[in-house]
């Protein structure tokens, strides 16, 4: 996993029952074994009150934000006597707007009724949990929201008895900057920052082709929205570069490289399909005219027949998951990444990538 810096804002990450505020709720010790393996007594069982009739069970946090920026909120769920759940975003604009996800906890898990959000999304974990997230973008002039995580009856309804047994486990909540939710960071009584990951090789040419190669990456590709993000670089420390990276704020994955300073090429297609793991090879070679070839999973997607490759100088180091400057963190699964010092022939590329 290849991640930018992370802040959990949400504090009391794995306690219920402290600074989270109930509604209709108990929060209760439970020995059930979380999914960082822990079965010591922890609040991490949310119940109705017993109040009897029907209500809606939560418990919910204040938490400052930044306007006009885009969060995600993420909890890990488990069944217990019910098997839904619901996380709510209250009032995150002016204009008093609720964005509510509901999630189905079995099976491979399932995303019920949404509204008012930028995304959504639910993962299996072992041992029955479930990670849940909502994204959504905060108000301009709107600097706090409440986050709720909720018991629900349905995947479209968060009434439930109010007797004593309504109840799922919840554990791991997360409330971060972007467009994604990032590997968990534990909180107590303050907020938890996570540094962004540094992956490098130096002094590397003898690994680089010089004047041809190929870069393959393979990843397990996320939704990637929002920043840059540079998957696979080699460079010269300066100004010589080939790059396979995700564009910012657009839907589209590309291959570029720079030459002695320039762009020679900087070619790639729409992402907005992707999803699961996706095989990239992007060959170059100097000879001739220059030609570059982009395959994504068993196919050539893009060809450039007159590409100017002069490198200045010595392409030395590799970067993984992000760029030259130490930027374009990328924000996924880096499953693998090979160099080859020459490039590949349109066989030999396509059955590296086929999937």
């Amino acid at each position: 996993m290849v991640e930018p810096a992370a802040t959990n804002l949400a504090l009391q990450s794995e306690d219920i029952n402290t600074t989270w505020g109930p509604s209709n709720a108990t929060p209760t010790q439970s020995t059930e074994e979380t999914p960082d393996g822990d079965t010591s007594n922890k609040y991490i069982k949310l119940v109705d009150d017993g109040s009897t009739g029907t209500g809606q069970v939560f418990v919910s946090q204040t938490i400052t934000f930044a306007e006009s920026t885009k969060y995600t909120a993420s909890a890990f769920f488990k069944a217990d006597q019910l098997a839904f759940a619901r996380i709510t975003v209250f009032n995150y604009n002016t204009g008093g707007t609720d964005g509510n996800q509901y999630f189905g906890l079995s099976g491979a898990g399932s995303l019920g009724t949404a509204t008012f959000l930028d995304d959504s999304s639910i993962e299996a974990y072992p041992n029955g949990w479930y990670r849940c997230s909502v994204t959504w973008t905060q108000g301009a002039g709107d600097t706090s929201a409440n986050v709720a995580l909720y018991v629900a009856d349905s995947i479209s309804s968060a009434n439930v008895d109010l007797d004593g047994t309504s109840s799922v486990f919840v554990w791991g909540a997360q409330v971060e900057e972007g467009p994604i939710a990032t590997s968990y960071i534990p909180t107590t009584t303050a907020s938890v920052t996570r540094n962004k990951d540094d992956i490098t090789l130096g002094s590397a040419s003898s690994l680089i082709g010089q004047t041809e190669g190929t870069l393959y990456v393979e990843v397990d590709w996320r939704r990637a929205v929002g920043a840059g993000q540079v998957l696979l670089e080699v460079n010269s420390g300066g100004s010589d570069r080939v790059i396979i990276y995700q564009v910012a704020n657009v839907e589209d994955f590309r291959m570029l490289i720079i030459s002695n300073g320039s762009t020679v090429t900087n070619q790639g297609e729409s992402s907005s399909s992707y999803s699961g793991v996706k095989k990239f090879a992007f060959t170059y070679s100097s000879a001739g005219t220059g030609k570059s070839v982009l395959y994504v999973d068993g196919a050539d997607v893009s060809t450039d027949t007159d590409v100017a490759i002069a490198f200045s100088s010595t392409l030395t180091d590799v970067r993984l998951g992000q760029d030259v400057n130490f930027i374009g963190q990328a924000n996924m699964w880096i499953r693998a990444a090979a160099l080859f010092p020459r490039a590949l022939s349109e066989a030999e590329a396509e059955a590296l990538t086929t999937v």
